[in-house]
């Protein structure tokens, strides 16, 4: 989805938002300090494409999890998760689900997707292929995630995050953190939210439901790829991600990618895959050089990425296909 200037109303907001595809948020500790920008080199092995995988006619497949051995896949454009079997590289089996799905989280035994049509988060039973709750949460949720016994969803129209407890299917606590909050990740014991508006992120404390700040100085600091030692922010507007480090909150470098970075992942290359949603291709981040050592062309709008049976998955979220990639060694 994407972000817009303060003056624009809400709803202009969410229309240009989806008109963009960009998953974004806001919650995280202040930091401070300059980091370098470093450009593309251009110089590594690219990864290989093993598969494209269709997901259906208009499908716009959004958000891919690993679980139970196989691949899921929310489709925004179908209101389903299709479920992908990585021995055949074909759906063998659909979820139908409420309007504009995207966000997907693996947690509790269950897949959780996010309703960004139905204000709604859907609990799905993977084994019996069948929706069992939907729970109300606030206006326009943006992503979806399991973390600390909790499943997460950011509400992107009224600057909140639910928190859901798995056990009695409940929200539990809304959180205000401000801005237009939109992606989800977890990372040195906290909860970590993107903003598709203004220059902050948020982290959320869930021993006690408060968020801090963490200024980025970036437009739309929206998406994360992040591990224990790293918290990578893609910057949607300024075409950037920016590391930050999750102990303090400090930036420690920002690194020129494609246009409009999106929702990415660290793979098991160990490198940093970041998708680039206006051109269709992925920035790969060497984590010890902070500098993007190689870009590699995927289908139409990628959005959000995954990880799993050792290879980065991919959906087209312009379009109606999976790609599968194996990393270089």
């Amino acid at each position: 989805m994407v972000w817009s200037p303060p003056q624009r109303s809400a709803g202009t907001r969410l229309r240009e938002a989806l008109a963009v595809g960009v998953l974004a948020s806001a919650v995280i500790a202040s930091g401070g300090g300059r980091a370098a920008t470093t450009r593309h080199t251009f110089q590594d092995a690219a990864p290989r494409v093993v598969a494209r995988i269709k997901t259906g006619r208009f499908s716009r497949p959004c958000a891919p999890v690993l679980h139970r051995g196989y691949i899921w896949v929310s489709t925004f454009g179908n209101n389903s998760v299709v479920r992908i079997n990585p021995r055949r590289n074909r759906v063998t089996a659909r979820v139908r689900v409420g309007s504009q799905p995207c966000g997907l989280a693996v947690g509790a035994g269950s897949l959780w997707v996010n309703g960004f049509g139905t204000n709604t988060v859907e609990r799905v039973d993977a084994r019996r292929l069948k929706r069992i709750r939907r729970i109300k949460v606030g206006p326009a949720p943006y992503d979806v995630l399991y973390a600390a016994g909790s499943v997460w969803t950011t509400n992107n129209l009224d600057g909140t995050v639910s928190r859901i407890d798995p056990r009695t299917n409940r929200v539990v606590a809304k959180i205000q953190t401000g801005g237009a909050p939109a992606g989800l990740s977890f990372s040195s014991g906290g909860i970590w939210v993107g903003s598709n508006a203004g220059t902050n992120i948020f982290r959320i404390d869930p021993g006690t439901n408060t968020s801090r700040i963490v200024h980025i100085g970036q437009e739309a600091p929206a998406f994360f790829a992040a591990t224990d030692q790293a918290v990578w922010v893609s910057n949607v507007q300024d075409n950037s991600v920016s590391r930050i480090d999750p102990a303090d909150g400090t930036l420690v470098a920002t690194v020129e990618v494609g246009a409009a970075p999106s929702d990415g992942v660290v793979g098991p290359d160990g490198r940093v895959w970041i998708p680039n949603r206006l051109d269709g291709t992925i920035s790969l981040i060497d984590q010890t050089t902070n500098a993007a050592v190689a870009t590699v062309r995927t289908g139409p709008g990628p959005f959000v990425l995954n990880v799993g049976l050792g290879h980065v998955w991919s959906p087209s979220w312009n379009g109606s296909n999976v790609w599968r990639f194996q990393p270089a060694p």
